[in-house]
């Protein structure tokens, strides 16, 4: 069955007037997706179901995966782990003009067979990280990078017992059209998370509140802002200042974030370790002529939606189509979580320990589930799904 394109929501403009919502306290009692034993794949991978999965079954031995089905949080994390706090949302982001549409998506079922997986453990081939002799101050700043004469701005948060002799992950979390970083930050909560296992997050802000993803969105897909160099620039810079693994560097976003994460994960595969857009769609081939989405070696994906999301709806071709790209040789992916009617279920038999992930929200909307309550809509409470807690267990064995 092919999946064609799907309609394309636009979000009316919503004014930017500032919102003042209590502190939330975010709980720790998400998901979490456990090993399942095995020698294969043992780094990098995580799983997760795609839309058509039927539920039960859980990743088999022999291969990195996820048992799923209690859907509880498993301890994890570095020395020195403080409980997860919630940030007050400031703000109320809204996603204007967001092109939803997803051109050559590939058939539901078009999941390609590779008897030899290749499977290759790429950290000996990498250069130790060398950690910077001066390095940035705990907690968060606002620093500036002059990118392509622009002057660009994001905010570092460098996390509690951060050890500056110790590479760390590094993970950057793009805001939506028409958000600030600051919004991001208090929206997606992240913070907590960097602080219980132990990784840098930036939160980079884009030109006009928005990103070039390729056919979305804003002031910086119709200027054509190089957003692709700004995020090499903007991570190359980092490792100057702050002791990054360079084999652990993920991306997430929300919405046009999330799409900036696909058009990230097409064009610097080779610096990002795995992906995670969350209510955002793919968005090549656009209609400026960019090459369509080639990655340079497979890249772990977990894509994050709500089935009630107006604004962005799920995209089953694009989830088959990453499938295409790591060399997934699974029949049918793997059921990995559910807590009532919400799921993830995974490709899990992928070239280089990677994987492909997709989680459904039931009832979801354009919002990043464990963040309660959504300013832009209804979201599961972060007992019944985290969007957190799934992406950092994909990142946290994703390596390249």
């Amino acid at each position: 069955m092919r999946f064609g394109s799907v309609k394309c929501f636009d979000a009316e403009l919503i004014s930017m007037s500032v919102l003042v919502l209590s502190a939330l306290s975010c709980s720790d009692r998400g998901v979490r997706l456990d090993d399942v034993s095995g020698g294969a794949g043992s780094a990098g991978t995580a799983s997760v179901q795609a839309p058509s999965v039927t539920s039960g079954t859980s990743a088999s031995a022999g291969r990195s995966g996820v048992a799923g089905a209690a859907g509880t949080v498993a301890s994890t994390g570095s020395a020195g782990r403080i409980s997860a706090g919630g940030a007050a949302a400031a703000g109320k982001p809204a996603e204007a003009g967001e092109d939803d549409s997803d051109a050559g998506a590939l058939d539901g079922g078009a999941v390609p067979s590779d008897s030899g997986v290749e499977r290759t453990d790429s950290a000996t081939e990498l250069p130790v990280t060398a950690c910077p002799a001066v390095a940035l101050s705990g907690g968060e700043t606002r620093e500036t990078l002059m990118h392509d004469g622009r002057a660009r701005e994001y905010l570092v948060y460098v996390p509690r017992g951060y050890d500056n002799t110790r590479p760390v992950p590094l993970v950057l979390n793009f805001h939506g059209a028409t958000m600030t970083a600051e919004q991001q930050r208090d929206f997606s909560g992240m913070n907590a998370s960097a602080d219980a296992h132990g990784f840098v997050v930036v939160y980079p802000q884009g030109v006009g509140n928005s990103w070039n993803a390729g056919a979305c969105c804003g002031e910086a897909q119709s200027s054509n802002v190089d957003d692709v160099g700004f995020a090499r620039a903007l991570v190359e810079s980092l490792q100057k200042s702050l002791c990054i693994d360079t084999r652990r560097v993920y991306s997430a976003g929300f919405s046009n974030g999330g799409r900036m994460s696909y058009r990230l994960g097409c064009e610097l595969a080779e610096m990002f370790a795995a992906i995670a857009p969350v209510a955002g769609t793919k968005s090549f081939p656009d209609d400026m002529n960019t090459p369509g989405c080639q990655p340079a070696r497979p890249i772990s994906l977990i894509d994050i939606m709500g089935s009630a999301d107006p604004r962005s709806a799920a995209q089953p071709g694009q989830v088959a189509e990453w499938v295409a790209f790591n060399g997934c040789s699974d029949a049918s992916p793997t059921e990995t979580y559910r807590r009532g009617q919400h799921y993830c279920s995974t490709y899990s038999q992928c070239k280089d320990a990677t994987s492909v992930t997709f989680c459904m929200v039931e009832g979801g909307d354009h919002c990043w589930p464990g963040s309660y309550p959504c300013i832009l809509g209804n979201a599961s409470r972060p007992e019944e799904f985290s969007a957190n807690d799934l992406i950092w267990q994909l990142f946290e064995r994703a390596m390249r």
